[in-house]
């Protein structure tokens, strides 16, 4: 299909050259330069050791200097991330191929759904010997399976199962169950696939926290303040635990996001904490400096998750964990050992949840050993970006490591 006039990338067949010499140029597609900032500078650092070179092609919002500074080139590029109109991604996906076209690169790197998606519909027109498609949760496709939106889902599932038809692709995800709906959706990469324990975390940077010495006990949020991830449930908990008058305090660590529909406005933020007396402190510059002063981590998302990465942080620390019944969340926490699943949605249970942890200080320390334990059993950074360097081997056809 070369009815646009584009023409066809190339790379060197693997030879017998070190690794790095085989891959010329990586292409990484991710939708913000801010969400490459916040998750996938480890990432950057494997690309970086398999390819002379590595660009970014990203949405600018004044943080791509940042990027640069870690060793790759930038490209703006915006994605759209609140469009599902055909027209709209079409003409994303044309002006995706003519960068492809551009760029000429070795391997393509697909991170998150909506990349995935408009990179599939560029990778029609412009052949690249080698795709990554990099699954971080499946977003509106694992939420909305009927009505209208159930054709976009279909077509978008048709679309992946044909990028990863291709012997030259890998899929990676953050958890089994988005592997299993892949699977069950027609999309199905065989062995070429790789469970990876999310963006991972390092250890060191974000070490054991002495348990905080608060009058009241803190409950820290930190994450996007959209719906999706339960914010409006967590402030109706709150408000049960206020009537209850338990001794606790709630803060909220994060902003809106502008790419989706369900960012909830600073003066919805502001009115609810008025209410209840939570504290609303906007994005927090340093996240330890969170969990120095906060005892438990909460996330009531009702929504599919990959793999948080606030919620890693949060157990290298060694904060207990409250968190919902969803894909990702329920994958790292064990109910009663590393923290407390409650269901998604469920305002009284997350109440009980937060009411036992907070009476117990005993259960929190143990329950925050048991989180730090868990991010060493296979979520650290160095897990991650041995897993990644072993696919890129894996993709290149590298008999070994160089």
């Amino acid at each position: 299909m070369r009815s646009f006039g584009l023409r066809q990338a190339g790379g060197a067949e693997p030879g017998a050259e070190p690794l790095e010499k085989r891959c010329r140029k990586v292409l990484l597609l991710v939708t913000e330069d801010w969400f490459v900032l916040s998750h996938f500078r480890p990432l950057i650092d494997v690309l970086k050791r398999v390819a002379l070179e590595v660009v970014v092609v990203t949405h600018f919002s004044g943080r791509s200097a940042e990027i640069e500074a870690l060793g790759a080139r930038t490209i703006d590029f915006d994605y759209h991330r609140r469009s599902s109109n055909p027209l709209r991604q079409g003409i994303s996906a044309l002006a995706l191929a003519r960068i492809l076209e551009a760029e000429n690169p070795d391997v393509v790197h697909l991170v998150a759904m909506k990349p995935a998606i408009l990179g599939s519909l560029a990778l029609v027109l412009v052949d690249v010997p080698r795709v990554v498609v990099h699954v971080t949760g499946m977003g509106t496709l694992g939420a909305r399976t009927r009505g209208p939106f159930s054709l976009y889902r279909a077509g978008a599932m048709r679309l992946l199962a044909s990028t990863l038809g291709d012997r030259n692709s890998f899929l990676l995800v953050e958890n089994p169950d988005d592997l299993a709906l892949l699977r069950e959706s027609g999309v199905d990469p065989g062995a070429r696939v790789a469970i990876l324990g999310g963006a991972g975390v390092d250890p060191d940077v974000f070490p054991t926290m002495p348990a905080p010495r608060n009058e009241l006990p803190v409950a820290a949020f930190v994450g996007r303040m959209i719906s999706a991830k339960g914010v409006d449930v967590l402030m109706e908990a709150f408000e049960q635990l206020r009537k209850r008058n338990a001794r606790l305090q709630l803060e909220l660590y994060g902003a809106g996001d502008d790419g989706r529909a369900d960012s909830i406005a600073p003066q919805t933020l502001e009115r609810w904490c008025a209410r209840t007396g939570a504290r609303w402190l906007g994005v927090a510059k340093d996240v330890r400096e969170v969990w120095r002063h906060a005892d438990i981590f909460v996330l009531p998302s009702v929504y599919r998750e990959g793999m948080p990465r606030a919620m890693l942080e949060a157990a290298a620390c060694g904060r207990p964990l409250i968190v919902t019944d969803v894909p990702g969340c329920r994958h790292f926490v064990r109910d009663g050992t590393e923290g407390i699943i409650v269901p998604p949605g469920d305002a009284t249970a997350l109440t009980e949840a937060l009411l036992r942890l907070a009476r117990d200080p005993t259960l929190r320390v143990r329950m925050g050993e048991a989180a730090r334990l868990r991010v060493l059993q296979g979520f650290t950074e160095a897990q991650l970006k041995q897993s990644v360097h072993a696919v890129y081997v894996s993709l290149l056809g590298a008999s070994q490591v160089s």
